[in-house]
C-alpha cells in the first residue's frame, strides 16, 4: 500500500470512530454488547451505561437521600414525646394543687365548724349557769319573801303579804268593770293590811297584788318576775271585802262576762287572763254596747 493510501485509510477509521461516539445507537449497542460481555464474564459494567446516559445528555434524578426523612421523622419524635410529656406533668401538678386547695379548704371548714360548736357550746353553758344562778337567786328571794308577816294575813291564791312593797316585778293594769251598764269602781287600798287602813304608818304588809286609789290601777309588785292573773287580784278583793266594800258576787265566776284587753275582745276566762304592763282590762256583766278602754293616763306609772 502506498502511503497516501494508508493515510486515507487511517483518516477514515478516524471519522468512522467518531460517528460511532456521536450516534446514540451506535454507543447503546456498544454499551449493551459490553454489559453482555460483561455478564458473560460473571462482571457487572456500570461505567458503559454511565457514560450512555452522558452521551444520552441526561443525567438521572437523585433520590432525595432517605435518610434526611428517616432524620426528619425521628428528630420530631422526641420533641413531640416531650412536649406531651411536659403537659401531662402540666395537668399532674394542676390536680395535686386542686387537691391539696381542697385539703386546705376542708381543713379551714373543720377548724371553723369546730371553733363554732366550741362558742356555741361555751355561750349555752354561760346561759345555763347565769339561768341556775337567777333561780337559785329567786329562790332564795321569793323563799324570803314567802313568809306570812301578819298571821291575820296569810298567802290568797298562791300570793303573799309582804311587809314592804317589792320591786323586782313592778308594772301596773288598769282594769274597769262594767255591771248591768253601770261602772263599778275598784276599792282604794285592796291588798293593803289591815282592812280599811289610810295611813302608811298603820300598814304591817303588801299583798303582791294591790290597789292605792279607786281609779282602777292595779299594782304588780312581787319579789320575783312571775305571771299573775285578773283572777288572783278578785280573791285577793274577796278577802279585803267588808259591809262598805264587798266584792261582786259576779266576779267570783266568769261565766256571762265579755272580756276586752286592750281594746279587743278575748275569748278567755279571769283565772287564765295574766295582768301585763299597762294592760287595759275592760271587762262587762248584762251591758251590751259598752265602749272598752283604748287609752289611759298614766302618769308616770
Amino acid at each position: 500500500m502506498s502511503k497516501q493510501s494508508a493515510n486515507r485509510h487511517r483518516k477514515q477509521n478516524q471519522g468512522n470512530s467518531k460517528s460511532a461516539n456521536n450516534n446514540p445507537s451506535s454507543l447503546a449497542q456498544t454499551s449493551a454488547r459490553s454489559a453482555q460481555t460483561a455478564k458473560a464474564n460473571g462482571t457487572v459494567a456500570t461505567k458503559p451505561a454511565e457514560t450512555t446516559t452522558k452521551a444520552n445528555g441526561t443525567m438521572p434524578a437523585k433520590p432525595a437521600p432517605a435518610a434526611t426523612k428517616s432524620g426528619s421523622t425521628r428528630s420530631a419524635g422526641p420533641s413531640a414525646n416531650a412536649g406531651s410529656l411536659r403537659r401531662a406533668q402540666q395537668r399532674k401538678q394542676q390536680k395535686v394543687q386542686s387537691r391539696l386547695e381542697q385539703q386546705r379548704e376542708d381543713a379551714r371548714s373543720r377548724r371553723v365548724t369546730i371553733i363554732t360548736i366550741a362558742a356555741v357550746v361555751v355561750l349555752v353553758g354561760s346561759l345555763i349557769t347565769w339561768l341556775v344562778i337567777q333561780n337559785n337567786a329567786g329562790t332564795s328571794t321569793l323563799a324570803q319573801a314567802e313568809q306570812i308577816v301578819d298571821a291575820n294575813y296569810g298567802p290568797v291564791d298562791g300570793v303573799y303579804c309582804d311587809s314592804l312593797e317589792q320591786s323586782v316585778e313592778h308594772i301596773h293594769a288598769h282594769l274597769t268593770i262594767y255591771m248591768d251598764g253601770a261602772q263599778v269602781p275598784l276599792v282604794a287600798n285592796t291588798g293593803i293590811a289591815p282592812i280599811g287602813v289610810t295611813s302608811s304608818s298603820n300598814v304591817t304588809c303588801y299583798y303582791w297584788l294591790h290597789t292605792h286609789d279607786a281609779t282602777g290601777v292595779i299594782h304588780i309588785e312581787s319579789p320575783t318576775t312571775k305571771a299573775f292573773t285578773l283572777n288572783q287580784f278578785f280573791d285577793i278583793w274577796e278577802k279585803f271585802s267588808s259591809s262598805s266594800s264587798a266584792v261582786p258576787t259576779q266576779l267570783l265566776s266568769s261565766n256571762g262576762w265579755i272580756i276586752y284587753v286592750n281594746g279587743k275582745q278575748v275569748n278567755t276566762d279571769f283565772s287564765h287572763l295574766q295582768l301585763h304592763a299597762h294592760d287595759l282590762i275592760t271587762i262587762a256583766y248584762n251591758s251590751p254596747g259598752i265602749k272598752p278602754d283604748t287609752t289611759y293616763a298614766w302618769q308616770g306609772l
